[in-house]
């Protein structure tokens, strides 16, 4: 009798174990054809970089075991295939480089794994991380994301507010298989190229509904800056027909510790104010950077704010920049299609080892974006996005960024099993 009572508690609890945690599993493979070709127009040492490659990242993302405490893991395996590279024009960050041949690899590929635990609605992460917040997130603007390797907690378990705190300690950029210690940007001699294996990050959003939030965030990166934002987003009905669109951050940044990438003082506001009508949005955005050096962000990504700049970043010491954008959802002629353009023009640069005190940048950019609707059968999951841009400064010819012409095209597709 005894022994029947224990084969049906293992029994139960294997049940219990199957149904959470295995049958709960999602596995998805997200697909990757990347096209990257930037001609510079003013240099000829480096006339181009144009790299061409497939990507291919499978997930399983398991369930949860059952009980008060939720146990499970998620896995990632990436990989990166060369369609063309020739060693003179490689470089784009699509596919690792042999810094001495110039060669670009044929293949490459890195696998994540990731714990996880569950309680409520609390989520603790640790092995490999894709954080997305304002101070640190894990880009995705090449063939393959960055990851990066730590411990993040994520609660919902306040209604309506999402609280992050998350330690970092090293990077696996988008062009490469291996870990290695976090950096920070240099871009344009902005800061020493210094790094770091320790990094802290956390802070809230709440959310009024789905259209307003707010929220503030901080980052500890160790012996390099520290960073600190507020803010602010809001969809306002004006009538039936017109919406204002608000979107705020305010951010704030210092040196650290051992001050190893030099000098940090920056103050920057981001601002970008819409209004929507239809399938039309119309935009005017801003940015201020104020203090003694530019804006610090971490190497091998981008800033989380609504000025997605293409061939550069907008984030000098001092600069002053205003953005027009035009957005149109083209459904009523082409289910799925969306375009945008956008001229974003930076002033007051200071950067006197690159030509000056007052210099300019300037940007042209075009963005064409077709996504399969669900409706479609067997292609649903298909996205072709197109973005061109045309990028003109003044700076030295040594400058990070140089005017060029720069076109970007992405097909991407997704089967979940």
């Amino acid at each position: 009798m005894k022994k029947k009572i224990l084969l049906g508690m293992l029994v139960s609890s294997s049940n219990a174990f199957a149904n959470d945690f295995i049958e709960d599993t999602k596995a998805s493979l997200w697909t990757r054809n990347y096209y990257y070709d930037r001609n510079y127009t003013e240099i000829s040492s480096v006339p181009a970089l144009k790299e061409w490659a497939q990507g291919f990242v499978f997930t399983v993302e398991s369930g949860y075991t059952s009980g008060k405490i939720g146990f499970g893991l998620d896995m990632q395996a990436m990989a990166g295939f060369k369609l063309h590279a020739d060693s003179n024009e490689t470089g784009a960050q699509i596919l690792p480089v042999n810094k001495y041949t110039h060669e670009a690899a044929d293949a490459y590929g890195k696998i994540g794994v990731t714990g996880k635990v569950k309680y409520s609605q609390t989520e603790l992460k640790a092995g490999t991380l894709m954080p997305f917040t304002p101070v640190v997130f894990s880009s995705r603007a090449r063939l393959l994301p960055q990851t990066f390797r730590g411990v993040e907690i994520q609660s919902k378990d306040i209604d309506n507010t999402l609280i992050t705190l998350g330690w970092l300690d090293k990077v696996n950029q988008r062009d490469s298989s291996n870990y290695e210690n976090i950096k920070i940007s240099g871009a344009n001699g902005k800061f020493l190229p210094a790094t770091t294996d320790n990094m802290f990050y956390g802070g809230f959003q709440y959310n009024f509904d789905k259209d307003n939030l707010i929220g503030a965030y901080a980052a500890d990166v160790t012996d390099l800056y520290r960073q600190g934002l507020i803010m602010a987003k809001s969809n306002s009905r004006i009538n039936d027909q017109w919406n204002f669109l608000t979107d705020l951050k305010i951010y704030h940044s210092g040196t650290d510790g051992k001050k190893l990438a030099g000098p940090v003082d920056n103050t920057l506001f981001a601002g970008n104010f819409g209004l929507r009508t239809g399938p039309h949005t119309f935009s005017v955005g801003m940015l201020n950077s104020s203090g003694k050096t530019g804006f610090p962000y971490l190497y091998g990504g981008e800033v989380l704010f609504f000025l997605d700049g293409v061939s550069t970043d907008f984030l000098n010491p001092k600069e002053q920049v205003w953005s027009l954008r035009y957005d149109v959802d083209l459904k009523q002629f082409i289910e799925g299609m969306k375009f945008a353009v956008r001229y974003s023009r930076g002033d007051n640069i200071h950067l006197p080892k690159l030509g000056g005190t007052d210099l300019k940048e300037d940007e042209w950019a075009f963005d064409l974006q077709y996504t399969v609707p669900e409706h479609v059968r067997y292609l649903h999951g298909l996205s072709i996005r197109t973005r061109y841009a045309i990028y003109d400064n003044d700076f030295a010819p040594i400058a990070s960024f140089k005017p060029d012409n720069e076109l970007r095209i992405g097909i991407d597709y997704t089967w979940k099993f």
